[in-house]
């Protein structure tokens, strides 16, 4: 693979277009203080060359699609067009409009692996065969694959799991942990935002971005929802958990869900990520701190 050099001295921030009005896309923007014409909300696929010359950005941080598992079963088709078709046609425009001048990154899934661990008793790396369990996985794994089979212009496909920050957005993991009165106590890693953006961070300004490469992107160490809904308790944010059984929650939770542990050397000597117990705390504080009863009152 080839090294793509930016320049660190001149690289601003602010300047990277980030597509999506989700959770990691909101986190994003306000962590760059990125340009309001360069927060994209709207469908990628109306992204064509010539919008994007005119938006000018130093990279595209594609961080939009359909990540509820059941509304993917129930819409395949829309699910296929947003997760792979989509982010394919993204890659095609940023491509024609630069000639591989500005870099393309892609928040993949980390979910993309039924374990927790690998058949060998590893943690999964980016180079296993994937085995996804349900179409959003699926959908994903499909994407990342037929962005690889095209990649001749710099790209970099990211797979964070279970992302979580101290945003008030129903796709954060930790607000939708803070639902349930149960939670499985099972290995998983899990993914910061603030991780995610230190990433394609370090990808720009430490010229490592290649021409097609795979990042397993999360925090050190393995915790499980069960050590998540303690820490929550603990922040006065839900009530102390019950112990779910695996058996359990199969027997009604469908499409399934998956228990994962990422691995990958490269990133982690790329990013030094902190520990997820570190960055949970942190995240659950600052949450808690954003939900207390006068953070409300005066934002109304």
């Amino acid at each position: 693979m080839v090294a793509i050099h930016v320049k660190a001295s001149t690289l601003d921030l602010s300047r990277i277009l980030v597509t999506s009005k989700g959770h990691l896309g909101s986190f994003l923007v306000r962590r760059w203080g990125t340009h309001s014409r360069l927060h994209w909300t709207g469908r990628i696929e109306r992204l064509d060359a010539t919008t994007l010359r005119g938006l000018n950005p130093i990279a595209v941080v594609n961080a939009a699609g359909k990540t509820d598992l059941p509304w993917c079963e129930q819409n395949p088709g829309e699910a296929f067009q947003c997760n792979t078709l989509a982010p394919l046609g993204l890659y095609r425009a940023v491509r024609e409009a630069f000639g591989g001048r500005v870099p393309f990154i892609h928040v993949s899934s980390g979910c993309l692996w039924d374990g927790p661990f690998h058949a060998e008793g590893r943690p999964f790396r980016p180079t296993d065969p994937v085995k996804p369990a349900c179409h959003y996985s699926w959908t994903k794994a499909a994407g990342d694959a037929m962005l690889l089979h095209e990649a001749d212009s710099p790209l970099a496909i990211l797979r964070p799991r279970q992302l979580f920050s101290d945003l008030d957005s129903p796709r954060n993991t930790l607000l939708k942990l803070k639902g349930y009165p149960a939670l499985l106590d099972t290995p998983n890693s899990m993914t910061s935002a603030d991780t995610v953006a230190c990433t394609v961070e370090a990808l720009l300004q430490k010229n490592a971005m290649e021409i097609g490469q795979v990042l397993n992107v999360y925090d050190l160490g393995i915790t499980s929802p069960f050590r998540v809904g303690e820490l929550m308790a603990e922040a006065d944010l839900r009530e102390a958990p019950k112990r779910l059984q695996k058996s359990e929650l199969d027997a009604w939770h469908k499409p399934k869900r998956v228990d994962t542990v990422l691995e990958d050397p490269y990133f982690e000597a790329l990013v030094q990520p902190n520990d997820v117990e570190t960055q949970l705390r942190a995240s659950i504080h600052a949450l808690a701190q954003r939900l207390s009863p006068a953070s409300l009152l005066a934002a109304v």
